[in-house]
């Protein structure tokens, strides 16, 4: 009898409580490369804190991004300097953040039919500005190769932004700290 009572009580447990799902992102993963040890555990508490490796961290690059195989992913890094709204800012830094992964989604998506989805960043900077031009370093691109970069407007809208290739760099005009993705037509 007691059995029965325990199965029973058992049973209405798991069948009464209510189960609430919602999309969170990419999992979050500790993980540290062989040179993690650099010396300074802020660092590696910061590029923990930012998803990345020690290597991503310190670089500000992203090259490894869920979802996307590594070797389909466009290595990307990007260093001091921009132009805003015309202005020369040689001091200013983008930071290259980890997309998330409804994002990479969106840009699977939005790469159908256009070519082949090389990576998808997110950008940000604490200064305000209507245009901003950056300049990523993107090893192994060339010159010419048909690279168009797409500007994440709202979650169902991406429109392609001023784009220009050249061996290594791809250079972007961007008009809000948001999700890249760059494509390459096939």
């Amino acid at each position: 009898m007691k059995k029965l009572i325990a199965l029973a009580l058992a049973g209405t447990m798991v069948f009464s409580v209510p189960v609430m799902a919602e999309e969170v992102g990419a999992p979050v993963a500790v993980y540290l490369e062989d040179s993690s040890d650099i010396g300074e555990p802020a660092e590696t508490v910061l590029a923990i804190e930012e998803n990345k490796t020690i290597g991503e961290h310190m670089n500000n690059a992203v090259i490894d991004i869920w979802d996307m195989l590594g070797a389909e992913v466009q290595d990307l890094a990007v260093g001091q300097g921009a132009v805003l709204d015309g202005v020369e800012a040689p001091g200013l830094t983008f930071d290259l953040v980890k997309p998330d992964l409804k994002r990479v989604y969106a840009a699977k998506e939005l790469a159908q039919g256009k070519g082949s989805l090389l990576t998808v960043v997110n950008v940000h900077t604490h200064a305000g500005y209507g245009t901003a031009q950056i300049t990523f370093y993107a090893p192994g691109v060339k010159a010419g190769q048909a690279i168009t970069v797409y500007q994440r407007v709202t979650d169902e809208e991406w429109i392609a932004v001023p784009t220009v290739v050249t061996d290594d760099h791809v250079t972007v005009d961007i008009t809000d700290n948001t999700h890249l993705a760059f494509i390459e037509a096939k």
